[in-house]
């Protein structure tokens, strides 16, 4: 029998072989191993010294009169390298492996290439130093708990298709981390509405933001989806909540007690509203229901107080389960109908129940004959967003992020001041206009000062804008010339700025990522 003595000995030798990777050779002060003495291929490991620093890779290194080609990061390369602060991965490394940065509590910036496929189980684990994270469109797995304990995260841009849903392991490594997770090749921000997809179908499962008033995104890569069960529920915050006609259904429970609720709008592709959707709603005082709507379920607007009238869209009356209404709404709230409807909803049941029964409006348009709001023109003028829509008395919803508003440790900072912006417009009846995105950045200017104190720092702003395989270039400098290529280093296209304007047909596809070359400056785009 083994003594306690031995046991001891016994788990700390295996601890030490699980975290101490034995290195074939080291160049500048970067352990390597090799992978293939054939193809000339290493892989970076750990060493007898913990990296700190910053720390760049090379994608080549030159070994015994070869030139080695890096490319991976080998599991547990920097395993607890707490004096890690940054780490520049070249375009050569296909892989991060398993626990490769696990725990670099210090690490606050790291640049992941297009190159890589592939991140490992607990690669970044307990990162709690980085801020902001982008993960090119090249990734297409992510390991278990990948980004756990990144506690530190406020924005993560995931360029690929990759969703972090409820029941993945990263779902909680991301979605609760990052105030936003931005899937940027639909626009869709997935760290606030986290979807999961059970049955072909995506389903938004859970809001974890904090806003007061939300626009939900078009869709879930490129598809419609559906509120889920619970969604919102018990969330007092929220005052008002655009559904937009990508939504298919609202499930039950999904704003169940949002008693700071004042303002729905309701997609005209909902046809569904389920058990207890708005169950005790009391901050609302109307609604919309749209004609698309065939169905509410059993107590679907119990508790809802404050309601003094409801508009229906449809002349055919939506089925309504039991338990809606109180009797004594049936005599406070007021229901308006379409023209020619009248009879009908006096002798339908439930809503022959209200005593205030008011024809109002046109005539029910039908379904493909239901007008959409114009699609909003987004311009730059005076230090400032003009965003017009040509539908008289339509509201404009715009969300704008900036992935460079981050915080720094060192004395160097790198400012490039590009904005993302998603802008559409919806109104009571209408369809929801087309959604347009758009950058704005700012180009620096050369000037002949030699000062470079900021408040002599000039530049110019740069409105992008990309629609069915077209860019669109406002302002920038006169006769500067503009470059399109795609992420892996292709031109597909080239203009000249004339009289404050470019447009450079690109044939990429909506969902692609243009990276666009303007006297000088890379600005990343995504194409819609």
């Amino acid at each position: 029998m083994k003594t306690i003595k031995q046991l001891l000995i016994t788990v700390a030798m295996l601890l030490c072989s699980v975290v101490a990777n034995a290195y074939d050779f080291e160049v500048d002060g970067i352990y390597y191993n090799i992978l293939s003495a054939s193809d000339f291929t290493v892989v970076v490991t750990s060493g007898d010294n913990k990296y700190s620093g910053a720390v760049i890779i090379p994608e080549t290194i030159a070994y015994k009169s070869k030139v080695l080609k890096v490319t991976s990061i080998g599991d547990n390369a920097f395993y607890y390298c707490s004096g890690l602060t940054s780490i520049v991965i070249p375009n050569s490394v296909t892989s991060i492996g398993e626990k490769a940065f696990y725990e670099c509590s210090g690490l606050t910036s790291v640049t992941i290439p297009n190159s890589v496929t592939s991140i490992g189980n607990f690669a970044f684990y307990y990162c709690s130093g980085l801020t902001s994270i982008t993960i090119p469109n090249s990734v297409t797995s992510i390991g278990n708990y990948a980004f756990n304990g990144c506690s530190g995260l406020k924005t993560v841009i995931n360029f690929s298709n990759l969703t972090f849903t409820k029941g993945d392991p990263n779902y909680g490594c991301v979605a609760y981390y990052a105030d936003k997770v931005i899937n940027a090749s639909n626009g869709a921000v997935i760290g606030d509405y986290v979807f999961s997809k059970p049955n072909d179908q995506y389903i938004l499962t859970q809001y974890l933001g904090n806003d007061t008033k939300i626009v939900l995104p078009e869709n879930c890569n490129g598809e419609n989806y559906a509120i889920g069960a619970d969604a919102f529920k018990n969330n007092t915050t929220i005052t008002s909540i655009t559904i937009p006609n990508s939504v298919a259904s609202i499930g039950d429970d999904a704003f169940y007690n949002c008693t700071g609720l004042t303002s729905v709008t309701i997609g005209n592709s909902v046809t569904s509203i389920g058990e207890y959707a708005f169950y005790y709603c009391s901050g609302l005082t109307s609604i919309v229901i749209p004609n698309s709507v065939t169905s509410i379920g059993y107590y679907a607007f119990w508790g809802c107080t404050g309601l003094t009238n409801i508009q229906l869209l449809s002349k055919t009356p939506p089925t309504v389960e039991s338990g809606n209404f109180a009797e004594s709404q049936y005599t406070d709230i007021t229901l308006y109908v379409p023209v020619g409807s009248l009879e009908t909803y006096q002798a339908a049941d439930t809503w022959k129940n209200f005593w205030d029964i008011r024809e109002e409006g046109t005539t029910e348009t039908p379904d493909e004959e239901v007008k959409k709001c114009a699609t909003p023109v987004i311009t730059y003028i005076n230090s400032g967003l003009d965003i017009i829509c040509e539908t008289d008395g339509a509201e404009i919803h715009t969300y704008i992020t900036c992935n460079d508003a981050n915080s720094y440790n060192g004395g160097r900072i790198d400012l490039s001041a590009t904005y993302d912006i998603t802008t559409y417009a919806t109104k009571s009846g209408y369809l929801n206009s087309e959604t347009v995105t758009a950058t704005l950045c700012w180009i620096a200017v050369s000037s002949d000062s030699e000062d470079n104190s900021i408040i002599k720092v000039e530049a110019m702003p740069v409105l992008i804008t990309c629609n069915n395989g077209t860019i669109n270039i406002c302002g920038g400098k006169e006769g500067a010339e503009v470059v399109v290529y795609t992420t892996s280093g292709v031109a597909v296209g080239n203009a000249t700025i004339t009289n404050g304007n470019a447009t450079i047909s690109t044939g990429l596809a909506k969902g692609e990522i243009a990276v666009i070359s303007i006297a000088g400056k890379g600005i990343k785009v995504v194409m819609q």
